[in-house]
């Protein structure tokens, strides 16, 4: 009987012909995913509302998934510049976007993304909502939603409102509340908070982190939220609602990969992102400040996108 021949000698065969470089050039997925840093794209400048979320969960994120997660942030195009980064990245798992639901409005009120949202991307998970707030410079004789009304019918197309980039929100409400607010358009929460602390525009609308400790700290005033109900953060603040009117839907924000990434990723992705959403300093963190942390399936994201893209569909013809 000839003797089997042992793994060593195997190895110097191998080796012998040129087998080793290529069993150490296996892809990084046959060694087990991530083996080095995953970058999380942030569509807006440091220091907003989707900043303060990415950097928050990035922390239980990282730690879940073994390697750190960094922030990368490209602003620009009401989004579309970092989606486009994300997207045209190698489908590797290493490049997550940090969408929000802008990804369901752009493509029917623009700016139109050069990426198809639901074939360029793949969704990974839920992370979080926030509801929508509108406040005002203190010197504003308005301090209600039915006295912003009443001044803006008064003023029509002369009462300034910045955000960033949020123009159907602003559309939104100028439409249901039959009012003329006209709409100056930041790159930035951060930048379109400071004009209206500086008192350079009349009102701003934003996302309730955002806004939150500039009304704490008197430099705004709050006028009211888009949530169904009050917010816990701040139960003072009415509600559009209250008042018969239905304000923007509250924001959502989640992860997405460029198409063709290895189902051995998202689903490591995907359960890096759920543990996440279970860590109680993040919970903690980030409830006090309006962010309800939230995750999902794959699916169930997928189906969130679709839905709201209808939605969209049906207001920008609500809209005009």
């Amino acid at each position: 009987m000839t003797a089997r021949p042992s793994r060593r000698r195997v190895l110097q065969q191998a080796a012998a012909l040129g087998a080793l470089p290529a069993i150490a050039s296996l892809p990084a997925f046959a060694q087990g995913f991530p083996t080095k840093p995953v970058r999380l794209v942030v569509p807006y400048p440091p220091g907003g509302s989707t900043d303060i979320l990415a950097r928050a969960f990035a922390e239980p994120f990282g730690r879940e998934l073994g390697q750190p997660a960094i922030i990368e942030n490209r602003p620009g195009a009401a989004t579309n510049i970092g989606l486009e980064i994300a997207a045209r990245s190698p489908a590797d798992g290493y490049t997550v976007y940090f969408g929000t639901s802008g990804l369901a409005s752009n493509p029917h009120f623009g700016p139109v993304p050069t990426v198809d949202v639901f074939k360029d991307i793949t969704p990974i998970s839920l992370v979080a909502t926030m509801p929508f707030l509108v406040a005002a410079h203190p010197s504003l004789p308005a301090s209600t939603p039915k006295e912003l009304i009443a001044l803006a019918k008064q003023q029509p197309g002369k009462l300034l409102i910045s955000s960033a980039s949020l123009e159907t929100q602003v559309k939104t409400i100028n439409k249901r509340a039959g009012i003329q607010l006209l709409h100056v358009p930041y790159k930035g929460g951060a930048q379109a908070t400071n004009d209206a602390i500086a008192g350079h525009v009349n009102l701003v609308v934003a996302l309730l982190p955002v806004l939150l400790p500039q009304i704490k700290a008197g430099k705004l005033k709050p006028i009211a939220i888009s949530s169904a109900q009050r917010s816990p953060a701040a139960p003072d603040i009415p509600t559009f609602q209250e008042i018969g009117i239905e304000g923007p839907s509250p924001s959502w924000f989640a992860l997405f990969v460029p198409s063709g990434c290895p189902a051995e990723a998202i689903g490591r992705l995907n359960g890096a992102a759920v543990a996440a959403a279970k860590d109680a300093e993040l919970v903690k963190r980030t409830l006090g400040q309006g962010i309800e942390v939230k995750s999902s399936s794959p699916g169930q994201l997928a189906e969130l996108l679709k839905r709201d893209y209808e939605t969209n569909a049906v207001l920008v013809k609500e809209l005009g």
